[in-house]
C-alpha cells in the first residue's frame, strides 16, 4: 500500500531545488535519524505538507485523495510563485468541483481544477475519500505537470530574443 512517506519523498525530490523557508517542526512519530526525516521537515517548511494536530505526521498511514488534492494544491502553489515571473495562462475550464463549498479540501480542490492541473478524468475526482495508490499518484502528477507546462510555456512566437552582435573578438 502506498505510504505518505514515498509521496513525501517523491515531493521532496520535485522542489530540490526550490528555496527553503526556516520552520523548525518536530513530530512524534518522525525521529530525526528516520530516512524520511529531512523531506519531511521539507515539505513542513514549504507549507507544503502540516502534519496532525495532535503533533504526529502519521507516515505509516495511506494517504485519502482529499490529503492528495490539499497537498498537490499546496505544492502547485509553490510551483506557482516560484514561476511567478513567466506569462501565466489562463485554460478554459468547465469542471464541477464535486464537494460542497464548506468540505475542508473544497478550495483546494477548486485551484486545481480552475488551473488546469486536474483535468476532467483524473482519478482524484472520484471516491474522495479512497486511499491513493502508487496509479493514482503518477496520473495525478502527470497531469498537475501538464497543466503546468500549459499554464507557463511561452511559444516561440512570444519569445523575444535578441539580434545577434558582431563577433567577440580579443585583439
Amino acid at each position: 500500500m502506498f505510504r505518505t512517506a514515498y509521496l513525501i519523498g517523491a515531493i521532496a525530490l520535485a522542489i530540490a531545488t526550490m528555496p527553503t523557508f526556516a520552520q523548525d517542526v518536530e513530530f512524534k512519530d518522525v525521529p530525526p535519524d528516520h530516512w524520511a526525516a529531512p523531506a519531511v521537515k521539507e515539505v513542513v517548511a514549504m507549507g507544503i505538507m502540516k502534519g496532525f494536530p495532535d503533533g504526529t505526521f502519521r507516515g505509516d498511514q495511506p494517504v485519502t485523495r482529499y490529503e492528495l488534492a490539499v497537498t498537490l494544491a499546496r505544492f502547485m502553489r509553490h510551483v506557482e510563485e516560484s514561476l511567478k515571473d513567466l506569462k501565466a495562462r489562463t485554460p478554459k475550464v468547465s469542471i464541477a468541483v464535486p464537494l460542497k463549498p464548506q468540505h475542508w479540501a473544497f478550495s483546494d480542490l477548486k485551484f486545481l481544477i480552475e488551473r488546469g492541473y486536474v483535468s476532467e478524468e483524473s482519478p482524484l475526482l472520484r471516491d474522495l475519500s479512497k486511499p491513493v495508490d502508487p496509479d493514482t499518484v503518477s496520473a495525478v502528477l502527470a497531469q498537475a505537470v501538464i497543466g503546468l507546462v500549459e499554464r507557463y510555456t511561452i511559444s516561440p512566437e512570444e519569445l523575444q530574443i535578441p539580434e545577434a552582435g558582431p563577433p567577440f573578438r580579443m585583439d
